[in-house]
């Protein structure tokens, strides 16, 4: 994700932070690095996973910066979760530099990962809701590509672990088979390795 995105010696905004997983592979190459979150515990983790970045509480709708701080605003796999995506794009145009740049990461629908995840939530139509509004959003799309990363499970039952985990959800007999219905075959493997397609979209500021 490093290289796709050319943080190296950036000043970057990460905007839907999380608890710092995407942070963690490229802070320590960027110059500086904020990851803004709206979750207090998310914030919580972050700061604990990666100590070297700053954290702060916050939403990309309104975001607690002055104009032209950045050289990167980065949507990691957030931007779907923005009630207002135009509103979230015109902040992160607002807070990078006027050569500054806005990064759309976004997990793809024919992800395994993402797949897996619609067993508990069913994001299609967000997801696409954001590729239809980049072209239409009076940003240049510089580039686009699709990479995959591939997340390691030890076995089935720690990808169950993984997902109730993350959804929060009860124990539930009939989720647990529409878990093991998607894996198919996978479900015996262990380790058990899900491949995650992502897109990731880079914006500009058109010249008025």
């Amino acid at each position: 994700m490093e290289k796709e995105a050319g943080l190296a010696g950036k000043n970057v905004l990460e905007i839907g932070c999380g608890n710092g997983r995407l942070t963690a592979m490229y802070a320590a190459s960027a110059a500086t690095v904020i990851g803004i979150e709206p979750g207090v515990s998310s914030i919580r983790q972050a700061a604990t996973n990666v100590p070297n970045v700053s954290f702060l509480c916050g939403t990309g709708l309104e975001l607690p910066f002055n104009d032209n701080v950045f050289d990167i605003a980065l949507f990691s796999l957030s931007l779907h979760h923005h009630p207002d995506y135009q509103r979230a794009l015109d902040e992160a145009v607002r807070v990078v530099q006027k050569d500054g740049l806005v990064l759309v990461l976004e997990p793809t629908v024919q992800s395994q990962i993402q797949r897996l995840c619609k067993v508990f939530e069913d994001e299609d139509s967000r997801l696409c809701g954001v590729r239809d509004v980049l072209p239409q959003c009076g940003l240049e799309i510089v580039s686009e590509s699709l990479f995959d990363t591939y997340w390691e499970f030890d076995d089935f039952d720690d990808v169950k672990r993984y997902a109730f985990s993350y959804y929060n959800h009860p124990p539930d007999t009939s989720k647990e088979q529409e878990l093991a219905l998607f894996l198919g075959s996978r479900k015996h493997q262990a380790p058990l390795l899900l491949s995650d397609t992502l897109c990731l979209t880079t914006l500009r500021a058109q010249a008025s």
